[in-house]
């Protein structure tokens, strides 16, 4: 005998669905500079969507054994992570699965007034899914976020201490605005490749651009400087 939910999935699937993308498209159109694919939005999110009718359909249980590494999972982390690329925010990130479970509950509860059968069933089936989604949905929203501040800070880092080639063994180090530990090692680093590289015998540092050297910064740089000797 289906259940109350596996009814309301089985008639109004197409219903369901419109209304569902009818609110969450505009979150694909209003953020973000440069904006999300509509049409990777306009595909994935109908897979998504069946993807979690899937699910719900099945015999409510006691546990969710969720597969972090299933299609279902891709789904959502290729949507959280257009999300995340296009500039939104976390709210948005798991914005679309809380807007179908308010449907889907609003709709269930319609649906409850004419049969109560499974009604307790049914709505805590329905929240332990779409919670544990959109719990996964934020998960990955942050770990992507994450990836890509630190892919743009590794790429501002390097941009910050470029070694330019003057002329024939003849370098010029740059430096501009606050120098830490951190990136005196990098500093370090990227000047003794570039001395071994060029085979440079002169290579002049420019520190106009740097507004404060503290002592620990000052003394690294000047070991660069002895190790820039050895090698040049």
């Amino acid at each position: 005998m289906s259940t109350s939910l596996q009814r309301l999935l089985r008639d109004r699937r197409a219903e369901l669905l419109s209304e569902w993308l009818a609110n969450v498209q505009p979150m694909w159109e209003s953020h973000g500079p440069h904006g999300v694919d509509s049409h990777a939005a306009s595909v994935r999110l109908p897979a998504l969507f069946d993807g979690i009718f899937a699910v719900l359909a099945c015999p409510p249980a006691d546990h969710f054994d969720f597969d972090p590494k299933g299609q279902l999972a891709l789904y959502l982390r290729q949507i959280v992570a257009d999300q995340a690329r296009g500039g939104g925010d976390s709210t948005k990130a798991v914005g679309f699965i809380l807007i179908l479970k308010r449907i889907l509950t609003r709709s269930l509860i319609d649906t409850l007034a004419e049969s109560t059968d499974s009604a307790a069933t049914d709505l805590l089936w329905l929240a332990q899914v779409l919670d544990r989604l959109a719990l996964f949905a934020f998960e990955s929203f942050v770990e992507i976020r994450e990836d890509i501040i630190t892919q743009q800070s590794l790429s501002l880092l390097e941009l910050s201490t470029p070694v330019l080639r003057l002329w024939h063994r003849i370098l010029l180090l740059p430096l501009v605005g606050v120098i830490d530990t951190v990136r005196a090692r990098q500093i370090t680093e990227r000047l003794l490749e570039s001395i071994a590289r060029y085979e440079a015998r002169v290579t002049i540092l420019d520190l106009t651009g740097v507004p404060v050297l503290d002592t620990s910064v000052a003394q690294h740089l000047m070991k660069t400087i002895d190790a820039a000797r050895l090698l040049g």
